[in-house]
């Protein structure tokens, strides 16, 4: 995986694609595509939790309530 100056965490992986934690959006982390990640420091409900959309460092935004 590359990496800049995000930290991260997996947490489990299940056939390639897992739940991994970190701080800060996950822009320079390749993943397994459905692989999501839990920003730790996240200050609004759009940058809290991701979604891996192509294998690569490509991720979604959830938007989370409240």
């Amino acid at each position: 995986m590359a990496l800049n100056s995000i930290n991260y965490d997996p947490l489990d992986s299940i056939q390639g694609a897992g739940i991994m934690r970190g701080s800060g959006a996950p822009t320079s982390i390749t993943a397994q595509k459905g692989t999501l990640y839990v920003n730790l420091t996240a200050s609004s409900t759009t940058t809290r939790l991701y979604i891996n959309t192509d294998g690569s460092t490509t991720w979604g935004a959830f938007t989370a309530s409240a």
